[in-house]
């Protein structure tokens, strides 16, 4: 049996779209309602430029204290996010879940993120995106050893990341090797860019720098020789990130803002400054 989707309205003098940082950072020094349909997780090692360290070291710590914070605030009315909305008009948008639909009004809707969002504006210039692709490996193979980072010079596996591995059980001398490409939207779906190209590439590479796996007796021609394991990866997932967004045509109720975090950070710290300064005076 169907479960009726029940109908809820809301008025809002501003809110904001967006599940990323720079909504959420808006969202916390301006007061403003959020509504997303989830949340863009940084990379788990990215470190934040964000000048208040008690929200964390990281983006990813900024971001999920952020949202407890605007949580608690009241600025999240919608919880862990919407499946999609749809503008209806310059004053009105509808939030679909699972369960429910919501209606709101508002004065002026600001909008971070353009995904899942219907009836936008007119575009006023396309971006021709590309995509930063994390591809997380496994090494059951090759985990112990110094290194912490390669380059190149391709933008098919641009870096490779080693972390402290995640998994159960996992030492803390052991380092899974995080892959990093830039690609275009055509290579997303072509096989020599794919998830086992990249960890044949990932193994090439760490053979090639010395990187073996365990001991594994020795040589019965050499008695002296020790042997090893080849290094042995095992692709775990894969993630995608998209570089760039459309321009739209701002209207006289919906604004596109294309803010850094560091640059909304600024932007509240220097008016705050200035109501201070104009207080004093």
């Amino acid at each position: 049996m169907a479960t009726k989707i029940k109908d809820h309205q809301y008025e809002y003098e501003r809110l904001a779209i967006g599940g990323t940082l720079p909504a959420f950072l808006f969202c916390y020094y301006n007061s403003v309602p959020n509504i997303n349909v989830g949340l863009k997780k940084p990379l788990v090692f990215d470190e934040t430029a964000v000048l208040n360290k008690g929200f964390g070291d990281t983006k990813r710590e900024v971001l999920e204290r952020l949202g407890t914070s605007l949580s608690l605030g009241g600025l999240l009315p919608f919880g862990g996010g919407m499946s999609s909305i749809r503008i209806v008009d310059k004053g009105t948008l509808e939030a679909y879940s699972q369960a429910r639909k919501v209606k709101v009004k508002f004065n002026e809707l600001i909008i971070f993120d353009e995904d899942e969002i219907q009836n936008l504006p007119k575009v006023k210039k396309r971006v021709k995106k590309k995509y930063k692709v994390y591809d997380w490996l496994y090494a059951k193979q090759g985990k112990k050893h110094e290194h912490r980072l390669f380059e190149t010079d391709d933008d098919f596996v641009k870096e490779v990341i080693f972390h402290p591995s995640f998994r159960v059980g996992s030492q803390k001398e052991w380092y899974d090797p995080l892959a990093v490409s830039y690609m275009k939207e055509e290579q997303l779906q072509d096989v020599n860019y794919g998830e086992n190209m990249v960890r044949l590439k990932v193994t090439a590479m760490m053979k090639e720098a010395g990187i073996r796996g365990a001991a594994n007796g020795y040589d019965t021609r050499k008695p002296d020789r020790r042997l090893y394991y080849a290094v042995k990866l095992e692709h775990d997932r894969r993630e995608i990130e998209t570089i760039g967004r459309d321009v739209y045509k701002n209207t006289k109720t919906i604004k596109f803002n294309h803010q850094t975090e560091e640059e909304i950070e600024q932007n509240f710290l220097d008016t705050y400054a200035r109501r201070v300064y104009n207080k004093i005076c």
